[in-house]
């Protein structure tokens, strides 16, 4: 698949984590449907530049269990991030977001894991399904979400097809506006821009603290 997403923006500081679902449910309607999900990360990242001053990516998959893929300093490349990317394995199994959360605030922000000073730390959580582990309802993975919150971890849900709990995804995030919501996964591409600026304009406090002192600065 060729992507059409080439440009980059600059002026970006930010440590940007990606959690990818790898779940049985993917699959099970389209083989096709992870591949999607990784072009979609991959288009993201290629519209940033990529490198210890610019944008550093970090990659959490799950599924029974949660793993990091790769720190935030691993691919100061953006070929070799991109590969790395679009090469990641299937799983199946469970929606272990649990975890995932609780690696995402413990290891890839962790101090000395690459996390730059004045960097805004984004991470974007993309899921189709429900998370079911240790059980489904598990108060754990809000509680880590909460925890990734009051750590300064920026939170965006990405949610695909009509199988996901949004109320629950609403729980994880901070804010409506970092919700993201489509049909399936073909159109994951139809969000790749929305995503890419986001991401670089920041939460939306610091876009109120931004537009504060810009009108100042016009009134002086």
């Amino acid at each position: 698949m060729t992507s059409v997403y080439t440009t980059s923006i600059a002026d970006c500081f930010r440590d940007v984590n990606f959690i990818v679902d790898s779940s049985g449910s993917i699959n099970h309607r389209d083989p096709g449907n992870y591949d999607k999900s990784l072009e979609f990360v991959a288009d993201v990242v290629r519209a940033f530049d990529i490198g210890p001053d610019d944008v550093q990516v970090s990659f959490v998959l799950f599924s029974e269990e949660a793993t990091v893929e790769w720190g935030l300093t691993d691919y100061p490349d953006k070929e070799d991030l991109v590969r790395e990317i679009l090469a990641m394995r299937y799983l199946g199994r469970y929606t272990n977001l649990n975890d995932a959360l609780y690696l995402t605030r413990t290891k890839v922000y962790a101090p000395g894991a690459g996390v730059r000073e004045g960097s805004v730390k984004a991470t974007v959580i993309l899921t189709d399904g429900v998370d079911n582990r240790p059980e489904e309802g598990t108060p754990l993975t809000i509680q880590n979400a909460t925890l990734c919150k009051e750590d300064g971890i920026w939170l965006i849900a990405v949610a695909v097809t009509d199988g996901v709990d949004e109320a629950r995804l609403h729980e994880i995030i901070a804010s409506p506006l970092d919700y993201y919501k489509v049909d399936d996964f073909d159109a994951l591409t139809n969000i790749v821009e929305s995503i890419k600026s986001k991401i670089c304009l920041g939460p939306v406090h610091l876009q109120c603290k931004f537009y504060l002192i810009y009108i100042f600065m016009l009134c002086k």
